[in-house]
């Protein structure tokens, strides 16, 4: 009897499942939670799908990045990269004021240093005109107390005229031709004045309606103009934003040419940028300039200097080609006013 007790007890602990531990239980349900709510396991064309479909996401969003910066004008802000920063102080002209020359003020351009600079340390560059009269003006250097000048640029009354920029008289070597690395350099000794040595660089309008200034130059062809609304939104704190650039033309196959266009240069006014005491309204207000002159780094000829002394004395041109439209338009407001009232 006891025998068969033993036997039945033995094939019911044979027939009852095993135990799991707790710990077993936990990873089990854990794994079930994380399953899909199908029972069955996917098949490969749906985990292939899967796959394909993040794949393709990814690669669309790598696209549309692309895309944004194949533009023309997005790459070449992409790509700039300053070497050295000033800033420009000039109060420039408000709308509330009258149609008048703005006063013959020295414009200092200041080197700025790791980011900060004090209107009491000694510029780089300044501005001096001539009068109050006339707007010529010499860019000197700050620490010269000789002021020999850098660049003069003469303004010329009348139509066709348009201002130039005069260099002094560079030596033979440096005045024998023009950069071989700029296609589109103008030769010294082409507009070199006989008299002196002097070197008269004009800078004209790329069009009748075009606030675009393009600067022949034996460095290159220098092109200020003002940037797009994309352009400006790529930039932090820019709510204005003129662009030089370095035109040059590239030979393609079957003797075609197209234009390269390469940010040098860079003026951003913005809040914590503009000229202080001057508003975002503000015409010819001076701003942060920054400059990239990678390319010239290299040359022993004096280009460097050169190079960059007429990217100042060109954007305190376009300052005050400013002030001049801003003065045009207080005239026509001025006279619309008078003539409404006769």
């Amino acid at each position: 009897m006891t025998t068969l007790l033993d036997g039945k007890t033995a094939a019911a602990n044979a027939a009852s499942p095993p135990t799991y531990s707790s710990v077993t239980e936990v990873e089990l349900s854990n794994l079930s939670r994380s399953t899909s709510s199908s029972s069955l396991p996917p098949t490969y064309d749906d985990a292939t799908a899967s796959t394909s479909s993040a794949i393709i996401t990814t690669r669309t969003v790598d696209t549309d990045a692309s895309v944004v910066l194949t533009s023309p004008s997005a790459t070449a802000l992409v790509s700039f990269t300053p070497t050295t920063h000033f800033q420009i102080e000039t109060s420039g002209k408000q709308w509330l004021s009258l149609p008048t020359g703005t006063r013959p003020d020295p414009i200092p351009v200041y080197r700025v240093e790791e980011g900060s600079w004090t209107p009491h340390s000694t510029p780089a560059y300044t501005s001096l005109r001539f009068s109050r009269g006339d707007s010529s003006c010499h860019l000197v250097r700050g620490d010269d107390a000789s002021q020999t000048p850098v660049c003069t640029t003469l303004y010329r009354f009348g139509p066709g005229k348009p201002p130039v920029f005069r260099l002094p008289k560079q030596p033979p070597s440096q005045s024998s031709a023009s950069d071989p690395s700029s296609p589109t350099g103008t030769s010294v000794s082409e507009q070199e004045d006989e008299a002196n040595g002097e070197l008269d660089l004009p800078i004209v309008s790329k069009s009748i309606t075009s606030r675009t200034q393009v600067l022949k130059t034996p460095h290159g062809t220098f092109q200020w103009r003002y940037a797009s609304r994309k352009e400006r939104a790529a930039v932090p704190e820019a709510n204005q934003l003129l662009v030089c650039e370095l035109v040059q033309k590239v030979a393609l196959e079957g003797g075609k040419h197209v234009e390269k266009k390469t940010s040098i240069a860079q003026l951003i006014r913005g809040e914590g940028t503009r000229s202080r005491g001057s508003g975002r309204t503000t015409a010819g207000n001076g701003g942060r300039l920054m400059v990239d002159l990678f390319k010239w780094t290299e040359l022993k000829d004096g280009s460097r200097e050169v190079a960059e002394g007429l990217i100042v004395a060109s954007c305190i041109c376009m300052l005050k080609k400013e002030v001049d439209r801003r003065r045009m338009q207080q005239i026509m407001i001025l006279g619309a006013g008078v003539g409404g009232a006769l």
